[in-house]
């Protein structure tokens, strides 16, 4: 009886988990393994603990520990990941990736937000942002980034020249293509 009120709760938390991925991840089976899990049913909640990866079509989420909180509403959970370094991934709607890694990963499916804490950084392409906390709406793709309470840390963000210098190539590449007509 216990095994099938977990395989209940846990169906039902994967399930909703897809609210917010790409439209190509919302038919994919979402799978996690790690080396154990505990299921806590009064609480609605479950860990899974040691080299947790949990994939769904595009969506990556890796981490030493990840805890699931069913939401009172459906697509209302909360994931947590927790490790020395846990790791988001997504490929977004435009193609575009979006890595992300901190020590601690709270993704809130009912708000559509992902918080970074700790050592946060996010990749996408050739820039790279950094700070204490990063902020990351999902439907909008907007991110806020701050650095705590400490006042003498910054935020840092880099582009590579890559990005610059391709700019710079294709009016030249144009200009040359009209002299040759």
């Amino acid at each position: 009886m216990k095994i099938n009120k977990l395989s209940l709760l846990f169906s039902t938390l994967l399930l909703s988990f897809s609210s917010i991925a790409l439209e190509s991840d919302y038919a994919q089976a979402i799978n996690v393994s790690s080396v154990s899990q505990n299921a806590q049913m009064k609480k609605n909640t479950i860990v899974f603990l040691d080299d947790v990866l949990l994939t769904q079509g595009t969506i990556k989420i890796t981490a030493d520990k990840l805890t699931v909180i069913r939401g009172t509403l459906p697509n209302h959970e909360i994931m947590i990941a927790d490790g020395n370094v846990a790791t988001f991934y997504q490929t977004q709607a435009d193609g575009k990736p979006f890595d992300a890694q901190a020590k601690r990963i709270r993704y809130d499916l009912g708000k559509g937000k992902i918080t970074l804490t700790g050592n946060a950084q996010v990749k996408q392409l050739d820039s790279q942002i950094n700070g204490s906390t990063i902020v990351y709406f999902l439907d909008t793709e907007e991110l806020i980034v701050s650095t705590g309470e400490d006042k003498d840390e910054r935020v840092n963000t880099v582009f590579l020249p890559a990005q610059f210098e391709k700019e710079k190539t294709e009016p030249t590449e144009n200009k040359t293509s009209e002299k040759e007509e």
